[in-house]
This record gives C-alpha cells, sequence and structure tokens, in this order.
C-alpha cells in the first residue's frame, strides 16, 4: 500500500523503517475468522460479537453501559484474560486501541479486524487510553496483521462513516500545523507522510457524500487513507503526520465528557468540530482577518482548566504549556507564503466534506461560550505547536474563540 519499503532516508534526517505489516482485503472474512487468525485470543464488544463468530474460550467481551471505552481498567481485564500469544481486536477504534495497549503489556502479538472505517489507529503504533480521565498517548503494538472485510466496513453505522470522514480530513489541518511548526520552530518535517497520502486524501474529501451513502469503492479509498495515515504515525514514531490542533480540541472535548463520566461522541466527530475550528483559525491568516488584540492571561487560562477538568490536572496542563516551544517574532507573510499551495487546494475541499458530516450539528449541541472557552485551552493540553499557538501569541485566540461562527 505504502510506495516506500524497508529503509529509507528521510527528509526529516532521520531513517526511517516500514513495519512488515500485512493487510489482507477479503470479501466474507467473517465466515472464517479462524482462517486469517492463528491461534487468537478475540476482543469483541456486544456490538461487534454480532458480526464475527469466534470461539468462545478464545473470546473476551467487554461490556459497558453505552459505549466500550479504552480505560486501563478494560486493558486490565483483556490482559489479566488473554489465553494466546495473539491478541486480535474485531471492532473500531477503542476496542483497538484496547488490545493493542494490552499486548504491550503482557508482551503479545496484536492484529485486527476493523469493524468500521472510522480511524487510523488500526496501524499506528500509539493507543489513546483513558488513565485517571485523562487521554494519553502511548506507545503500543504495531500490528502482525489488518484483515478488512469491506461487507462489513461498508455496512457500519452511519455515525461510524460520518466518523471516518471527520478523522481523515484531519489530515489535512494536522499537514498544516507540521508544516507551521517547521517554517517557525524548526521541528523536522517527514514529506513521505504526505506524498503517501495524499492522492487517497483527495479521493474521499472529492467524495464525502459518497462515504455515506455507502458507495464501496470511496469506502475503499477511505479505509486505504486511514491505513496509511496509521502507517504514516508508526514510521514517523509520533502521531504528528496525523494529528494537530484539531486533535488537542478533540482530546479536550473528550476529556471534558470523561472526566464527569460522560460518554463522549465518536473520535471522529469531535475530530470533525476540531477541523472545523482550525481551519477557520487558518482562515484568519491567510485572509488577513482583522481581531481585536486582546491577550489571555495565564490567570483565565487556569480558572478555564480548571473548571474543565479540576485544579490538579489544570496545573499539569499549565506546565505543559510553559515547557511549550515557541519562535520568536513571526512574519505572517513567510507563513502565508509556505503554506498557501496546500491551503488553496484542500480547504474548500474540507469545508465540503465537514458540511456532509453535518459538522454544524455536532457544534449545535454546545453552547457557543462552551466552544470559547474549549478553544482557549486545547492549546495546552500537548507540547505540539499549532495554528492556535500562533494565535494566542498573536494574542488573537481571545477574539477568534468570540467570534469563530462569524469567520
Amino acid at each position: 500500500m505504502l510506495k516506500a519499503k524497508g529503509q529509507f532516508q528521510c527528509t526529516c534526517g532521520k531513517t526511517h523503517t516500514v513495519p512488515p505489516i500485512e493487510i489482507v482485503f477479503e470479501e466474507n472474512a467473517t465466515r472464517n475468522i479462524e482462517a486469517f487468525f492463528e491461534n487468537a485470543t478475540y476482543v469483541v464488544d456486544e456490538n461487534t460479537a454480532k458480526l464475527v463468530e469466534t470461539p468462545k474460550r478464545r473470546t473476551i467481551r467487554l461490556e459497558a453501559e453505552g459505549r466500550v471505552l479504552a480505560t486501563m481498567e478494560n486493558i486490565e481485564k483483556v490482559a489479566s484474560q488473554v489465553l494466546t500469544d495473539h491478541i486480535v481486536s474485531i471492532g473500531s477504534g477503542s476496542l483497538t486501541d484496547i488490545a493493542k495497549y494490552a499486548a504491550r503489556l503482557t508482551n503479545k502479538n496484536f492484529s485486527c479486524f476493523p469493524t468500521a472505517p472510522s480511524v487510523d489507529g488500526y496501524t499506528s503504533s500509539v493507543a489513546a487510553i483513558l488513565i485517571k480521565n485523562e487521554k494519553t498517548t502511548v506507545q503500543a503494538v504495531v500490528p502482525q496483521k489488518v484483515v478488512v472485510d469491506m461487507n462489513v466496513v461498508s455496512e457500519a453505522p452511519l455515525d461510524l462513516l460520518r466518523a471516518g470522514v471527520g478523522d481523515i480530513a484531519a489530515k489535512v489541518t494536522a499537514r498544516l500545523d507540521w508544516m507551521l511548526s517547521n517554517l517557525l520552530t524548526e521541528e523536522p518535517i517527514c514529506e513521505f507522510a504526505w506524498e503517501e497520502l495524499r492522492d487517497l486524501l483527495n479521493d474521499v474529501l472529492e467524495n464525502s457524500e459518497k462515504v455515506l451513502n455507502r458507495d464501496r469503492n470511496v469506502i475503499l479509498s477511505l479505509m486505504k487513507a486511514l491505513l496509511v495515515s496509521g502507517l504514516n504515525i508508526t514510521i514517523v514514531g509520533n502521531s504528528r503526520p496525523a494529528s494537530g490542533a484539531e486533535h488537542m480540541i478533540s482530546h479536550s472535548l473528550e476529556m471534558y465528557h470523561e472526566n464527569r463520566n460522560e460518554i463522549p461522541m465518536f473520535h471522529g466527530l469531535s475530530v470533525a468540530m476540531g477541523t472545523y475550528i482550525t481551519l477557520k483559525a487558518y482562515r484568519v491568516i491567510f485572509e488577513e482577518l482583522k481581531l481585536k488584540q486582546e491577550c489571555l492571561t495565564n490567570e483565565e487560562r487556569f480558572s478555564i482548566l480548571s473548571e474543565f477538568f479540576g485544579e490538579e490536572k489544570a496545573r499539569k496542563f499549565v506546565r505543559v504549556h510553559e515547557r511549550k516551544k515557541l519562535p520568536g517574532r513571526v512574519q505572517l507573510s513567510r507563513v502565508r507564503e509556505a503554506l498557501k499551495h496546500t491551503y488553496e487546494q484542500f480547504s474548500e475541499k474540507v469545508e465540503n466534506a465537514l458540511k456532509t458530516v453535518r459538522v454544524d450539528e455536532l457544534l449545535a449541541r454546545y453552547e457557543p461560550e462552551f466552544i470559547e472557552k474549549l478553544i482557549l485551552i486545547s492549546n495546552t493540553i500537548r507540547e505540539r505547536y499549532t495554528i492556535l499557538d500562533l494565535l494566542d501569541s498573536l494574542c488573537l485566540l481571545k477574539d477568534f474563540s468570540h467570534r469563530v461562527f462569524e469567520i
């Protein structure tokens, strides 16, 4: 699937290695799952257990009110019950993260059987885990094999198809943020990641309505794009190729709900919200919109963080923000020149894809004042430099958060 093979010299200056993951597209693979995964222990939930028949003795079924989340409790349950040297997840994002991290903790092999084209985590080497109600990205196990049955993924629930479009659209803003950081903070950038993904991404964005209409050819492009995105994360060694400000907004929103023992929306849907906001932030720069300069104070930042996550986590995130590498004087003309081609080529396509997944309906679930606060604190949860940091340093983030729906 990737053009890059084995080891190769990257533009970032490092030598990268492409992992030997076997990716299989097989019609009706559900009819004989054991033919693909020898002597495996399967991880399922109430919904995915109905899709595939697995040996009862080697099946761990996770249950929860609402939806199974990637908590340490569920990971420890899998780790304590696994009977073989091979763990296979049958599900989408959360079950995949649970299985791959349980495999790391128990030194087992991991493979997966995706049931929806909703996330890029199937081929990635990281997992998003809830540890004490804090979303934490941890190193996990790279899959030996990924088996995709197009009959299954094409019939995934509509919200999971929407989530897949949201997660893949985010790769554009992630790319812009990586280019921005490369320009302003000299963070190394791996150009192969964009080159491998660009054409598949373009196909999905131009045909996003067909995804929701269950067009198998476009869903195949979406599935391949998500698998390539996950491979990019694995090869680079972190989530930078796939995650920027939009994911920081998403993670902040998810943690807000999880901190209150509430079930957040599917990850790709909250990412769609974050992508909408992040693209608006870039519009401020590219269209030279006039915003009122008013700096966010440390006291205001801490107050909102405390409201969202409690004082202990607020202090932790303030320290994360203080460690962030920030550029000196910024010439916005240089930023526009460096990012112009990518922004102009993809911004309208991303906007249209977000309309297709009805991002306005997702945003309307929250009061405007809540969205304002979410924007103001999302750049504190990671040291990663993004467009939110640029607006923050220009003292424009506050007015941007207030006027985001007008821009």
